[in-house]
């Protein structure tokens, strides 16, 4: 028996026996769970705890049978979802109604829900597609002008990204990958396999692949 399960009260394993959302017990219970699961979401696997430390999934106790049609708080009754799981898991939004998890914590703004790892991935994006857009407009033949200038090219372009980004990351992430495909494949044709081609991947993909990784870690909802 593991520290956690010698401080579950039997008791509290029926829901009428207490007042409140969650047993007394609860955080025993819960991290029992993740223990018992080996810190590993039991729908798509992704790990946290020991695993990963701070870049690590943020973990929930699931009821597998909800309290609401009978189930218990009993260890059998419960397993181990990473967040994005839990969500997907529910008709509601769970993050309105106090959930306790461990791992990377989730800020909710409006529709968007992303950790800090996820609004700093978000912000290097958005700053990204801000600059390669004012590349393009130099290479279109809009020369560079002044401080106050450059400021507004570069961050209105940032802040109408990143405001979509944020309530759409994986559609954004999506289009910006499409984008990225779509001119690298006229650089090859152009030029072949050549530093042209390595520059302009360099250039293209660094935002899609910070995405993409925000994404897989759950870091962006």
């Amino acid at each position: 028996m593991s520290q956690y399960e010698s401080e579950i009260n039997p008791r509290y394993d029926d829901p009428e026996t207490y007042s409140g959302r969650n047993p007394p017990d609860w955080e025993a219970r819960r991290k029992a769970v993740y223990r018992r699961d080996d810190w590993t979401c039991q729908n798509c696997g992704r790990q946290s705890g020991p695993y990963a430390g701070d870049d690590g999934e943020r973990l929930h106790a699931h009821h597998i049978q909800a309290r609401a049609d009978g189930g218990s708080n009993r260890l059998s009754n419960l397993e181990t979802l990473c967040e994005p799981c839990h969500q997907n898991n529910h008709d509601h939004d769970i993050f309105q109604d106090g959930w306790v998890g461990d791992g990377p914590r989730v800020y909710r703004i409006g529709p968007a829900r992303a950790s800090l790892r996820g609004g700093l991935a978000a912000l290097i994006m958005s700053v990204w597609v801000g600059l390669f857009g004012r590349l393009l407009a130099y290479g279109g033949g809009i020369q560079f002008g002044s401080l106050e200038d450059e400021t507004v090219w570069v961050g209105i372009p940032t802040v109408i990204v990143l405001a979509v980004l944020l309530s759409k990351p994986l559609f954004v992430t999506t289009v910006l990958g499409l984008g990225a495909a779509g001119i690298t494949a006229i650089v090859l044709q152009g030029v072949g396999v050549s530093i042209e081609l390595l520059s302009t991947a360099l250039l293209v993909w660094p935002p899609i692949l910070i995405g993409v990784w925000a994404l897989w870690r759950g870091h962006l909802h």
